[in-house]
């Protein structure tokens, strides 16, 4: 097949002009010789003047339209998000910038090999050459010549590296050719006796030594891809402007260099563009559809038993010392080495071993850097947790599948990637044993084959002839390509990293030229698949076990997120497309964080919109127009909608929704970070430290004597429950990342089901019920023995977590529905101790962090008997407390969160929500009231746990009555106001 390049996307076509009309009606000089560009004459044309008005045709944010002026170079900028087409965007710009002015030298340079590998197959593809010449109409073809590392020192005679001279050589006479030398970063760096920067060699090129001062003459335009990867104050990019010293730099990037100045509160982070003329961010290519949805998954743990190792110190090339935590096994500690491996710890990291060991961290075989002080989660590295996320993703991918092949009018070849960090788990040995995840997968692979073709109806019979030939040839529908794959001499492993790597047209087709199925779909690889590397047709990406990267999350996702093509190679731009991506269970808040960094990417506007206002008015729970009203009176925008300039910072600090688009729970994050400790006000709590006092003493809950027989009884009624004993049971959370037209959001998808076969051994299954309810392990073991007398045996699979978790969720119903009644409390002796409140001499503290006390603000000063000097609250209930004056009332409020520990029958504490402090109508007597609130009309709304807490509260607050305390225990409903519960508390 050839893939069908489209012209004048308005996307790429905008990024096209955005350079090419800089040089406009701008004076350029004809070259002096032959192998030299025009010159462009910077001080004396017109260029800063057409860059500030393509800005602006462009709407580039104002804080990032400075015109960047340097008398040597001119430094241009694209911004692009990654699956956009920034390679044919820049290739199409050097053919317009020839046909435009005559520019013909282009030097790209690259910062990786596969990047330098994917733009070498683009430009010298056929198709494309086609495109350009037919499709486009440009009366040129580029002369791509390609700079590579000499292989070996000869001795003798050395000549000018070939990729050079041919560039150097190449006339400007001759108006068809575009001469493009392609240059990776290690290439460009300057060390003695290297390619470009020695001068001994024994040919001269047109008068030159060194092929720096060749390609220096030639007075090339640079283009840079990736410039994060080519920062200003890296080497690289100094070599550029010193010994190449182009005329021109245009940078093409979704990400670019950042600056920091400042340090502290002071500390700013700003992205440092050179003349920026097309920001075509993430935020505007997903809304405009110009990639792919993203569609995270995720399973929750196995096991939940948090086993994990921590690496507590390390000795720089010596050793490692780890901890192994783990609720079934005392702690211990193990020292390793270099090429030692992990599962001398825990069997789970089989095949993990150390590669190196540094000043302050270790870097593990599957490619992670761990840090001192950092953890590994265990479970993430089951083999029964990475044989599930497989299952999920062959789910995902023939769901995909059969809906590309059967329901669309040409059918689209489905791709699917897995990232795994260990190649000996998928590459068979020399002994010819396979792997256990080439095992895993094969398995899984036949058995949804076998699924999907049984489910398929007549009009699916293509759909069926191709699985069909999936089943009976299931090693060659995978393939994997991994760093050690290039030193090998396997000719069928050859053909694997080809096709992935290089054979973009084979794996999108479904037929090879003889009529055979190309079968290969699914391509394992070990992170090395990153910015270089992509096929449009990726629709789920697997990530096996957790990279353990800051890496930037669309980064990340970037290898499935361009458009697919279809069997015909037309790009299919006109439908909504979703890319599966199926992490672990530490990265559950994957979507969250790429959200948040889509929107963090959205600019600062000139204005706002009706739309906006109502938005932000409805999240922060005002009326439309009385924000609007609101931030003219602040001069923050003018009548027609317009931000005042000199306010526009101020305006986005106080109201970041405007700028940042992102949704409530950002809001709340963002809040979480800025907030500011709240005030106790001291005058109040002097008259409330009595009663903080007596809530703040420690109690223990004690139950009758007679219990152990009812237990007993209890167990059995327990076991007896229909699906105690059940199967391993694995969920998984799916999070979509879709765009309302203004921002990006996430919501929630249907995730699916799996039963796996995870048995524990029959000790560990007695402990792990004892520890979670503290019934001893010989009464559980005996109640299971009479289970067996009376319905026989139990097979060994239903000994498992979920049975564990059935058990104690049984148990915890059982203890609320037969302990009421049956327990009371005592106090406990000890030193006082600090309180939330108070220090360990019990003096007030100054403050409390607004988290202790609630989530939100409202703005104003609370009431004078508040003994807090901010209305922080979490619930529209409880703020309506806070603003309710009552004459009564001598001190209230709000308890801080899980500052009072009241024991339960349910295994939790409880920790009530106001305290008050009121005098009778006389003035005689003071009376202390705790109230709990809650956001119910009726006490039959209340989950069954909450019912049983507030009943102990009920218990405790009636023993502490009983021992001469003054406090009444009350539950505050939505229907029923403070007032009243203070007068029915007076009247008692």
């Amino acid at each position: 097949m050839e893939l069908i390049l489209q012209p004048s996307l308005p996307h790429q076509q905008t990024g096209v002009d955005a350079v090419a009309d800089v040089f406009t009606d701008t004076a350029i000089k004809s070259p002096t010789m032959f192998y030299a560009n025009p010159e462009i004459i910077l001080s004396k044309d017109g260029v800063g003047q057409n860059i500030v008005a393509i800005q602006k045709r462009n709407s580039i944010q104002p804080e990032n339209c400075a015109y960047s002026h340097d008398a040597s170079c001119l430094n241009l900028d694209i911004k692009m998000e990654t699956g956009t087409g920034k390679t044919y965007v820049y290739t199409r710009t050097m053919y317009e910038l020839h046909k435009r002015y005559g520019i013909n030298k282009f030097i790209v340079a690259v910062p990786t090999l596969p990047i330098k590998a994917g733009a070498r197959q683009f430009m010298e593809d056929g198709y494309v050459k086609r495109h350009f010449r037919d499709v486009c109409g440009y009366d040129a073809e580029i002369e791509l010549l390609t700079l590579e590392p000499p292989k070996k020192k000869k001795k003798g005679r050395q000549y000018f590296p070939a990729a050079v001279s041919e560039f150097v050589k190449g006339s400007n006479r001759d108006t068809k050719k575009i001469y493009v030398l392609l240059v990776n970063m290690q290439l460009l760096k300057v060390a003695k006796n290297y390619m470009l920067s020695r001068d001994d060699y024994g040919s001269v090129i047109e008068g030159f030594y060194r092929p720096f001062d060749a390609l220096r003459a030639t007075r090339p335009f640079v283009i840079i891809d990736e410039p994060h990867k080519f920062s200003r104050d890296q080497k690289a990019f100094g070599v550029i402007k010193e010994e190449i010293n182009p005329q021109c730099i245009i940078r093409y990037g979704a990400t670019f260099p950042e600056t920091v100045s400042g340090r502290g509160k002071n500390k700013t982070v700003v992205h440092d563009y050179l003349n920026l003329l097309y920001d075509l961010n993430a935020c505007e290519a997903f809304n405009q559809g110009l990639i792919k949805g993203v569609a995270k998954e995720h399973f929750e743990p196995v096991s939940k038993k948090e086993e994990k190792i921590k690496l507590l110190s390390v000795v720089k090339n010596e050793k490692a010392i780890f901890q192994h935590k783990s609720a079934d096994s005392p702690t211990k500690t193990y020292q390793l080495q270099v090429n030692d491996s992990l599962s001398v710890i825990s069997e789970e990291f089989n095949g993990i071993t150390i590669q190196a060991i540094d000043k302050n961290a270790i870097e593990l075989s599957n490619g992670l850097i761990k840090n001192v002080g950092e953890e590994m989660n265990v479970d993430i590295y089951m083999q029964s947790y990475q044989e599930q996320m497989l299952r999920l993703a062959l789910e995902r991918h023939f769901e995909t599948e059969r809906e590309n092949f059967c329901g669309r009018t040409f059918k689209i070849k489905t791709l699917a990637l897995f990232f795994i960090d260990d190649i000996t788990s998928y590459r068979e040995s020399e002994d010819g044993k396979k792997p256990y995840l080439l095992e895993a997968f094969e398995r899984l692979l036949k058995e949804k084959l076998v699924a999907t073709i049984k489910d398929l109806d007549k009009s699916e019979a293509e759909y069926r002839e191709y699985l069909e030939a999936s089943l009976n040839h299931i090693d060659e529908c995978h393939g994997g390509y991994f760093a050690q794959d290039n030193s090998s001499s396997d000719e069928d492993i050859a053909n694997e990293v080809n096709d992935i790597l290089n054979g973009k047209k084979h794996l999108l087709a479904f037929r090879d030229k003889d009529g055979k199925y190309i079968l290969r779909r699914f391509l394992f690889s070990k992170w090395t698949l990153k910015e270089g590397w992509d096929n449009p047709n990726v629709f789920t990406i697997a990530k096996l076990r957790s990279s353990g990267s800051e890496t930037s999350k669309l980064q990340e996702v970037g290898r499935g997120l361009r458009l697919p093509v279809d069997e015909c190679g037309n790009r299919i731009s006109n439908q909504e497309f979703m890319l599966n991506y199926i992490v672990d269970f530490t990265e559950a808040d994957f979507a969250n964080k790429l959200v948040e960094q889509i929107n963090s990417e959205v600019p600062g506007t000139t204005s706002v919109s009706l739309e906006q206002i109502k938005l932000v008015a409805e999240k922060m729970g005002k009326e439309e127009k009385a924000l609007f009203i609101e931030l003219l009176s602040k001069n923050y925008i003018d009548l027609e909608h317009n931000i005042i300039p000199a306010n526009k910072t101020q305006f986005f600090e106080e109201y970041p929704l405007f700028k940042s688009g992102l949704d409530a729970s950002k809001i709340k994050d963002r809040n979480k970070t800025s907030e500011k400790p709240i005030g106790i006000r001291k005058a109040r709590f002097d008259e409330i430290k009595e009663l903080w006092k007596v809530l703040n003493q420690r109690y223990t809950i004690w139950y009758d004597d007679n219990i152990d027989d009812d237990l007993e009884k209890g167990l059995s009624e327990i076991l007896e429950a229909p699906s105690i004993f059940s199967e391993q049971v694995i969920s998984s959370h799916r999070d979509i990342v879709r765009s309302d037209g203004a921002q990006m959001r996430t919501e929630t998808g249907s995730g699916v089901q799996y039963s796996i076969a995870s048995t524990l051994p029959y000790g560990i299954f007695l402990k792990r019920i004892s520890s979670a309810t503290n019934i001893p392990a010989s009464m559980i073991h005996k109640s299971i023995c009479n289970y067996v007398k009376r319905h026989g045996s139990i097979d060994d699979k239903y000994f498992n977590e979920q049975t564990v978790g059935e058990i104690i969720r049984g148990f915890s119903d059982w203890k609320m529905a037969t302990l009421q009644g049956r327990f009371n409390y005592k106090k406990t002796h000890g030193q006082p101790e600090a309180t939330a409140l108070t220090h360990n001499d019990g003096s007030v503290r100054e403050s409390i962090a607004q988290g202790r006390i609630g989530v939100k603000i409202e703005e104003g000063i609370p009431m004078e008997k508040y003994l807090y000097d901010t209305k922080a609250y979490d619930s529209s209930l409880e703020l309506k407390n806070i603003n309710t004056s009552i004459d009564e009332v001598i001190v209230y409020g709000k308890i801080p969160r899980n500052s009072i520990a009241i024991p339960t029958i349910t295994g939790e504490s409880y920790s009530p929500d106001f305290m008050y402090v009121v005098k009778k109508d006389n003035g005689e007597k003071e009376l202390n009231i705790v109230v709990e609130t809650k956001g119910v009309e009726n006490k039959s709304t209340l989950r069954g746990i909450e019912e049983a807490k507030i009943k102990c509260a009920e218990v405790f607050f009636n023993n502490l009555s009983a021992q001469g305390y003054n406090v009444y225990f009350r539950t505050q409903l939505n229907n029923k106001k403070i007032l009243q519960i203070v007068k029915e508390v007076l009247q008692e």
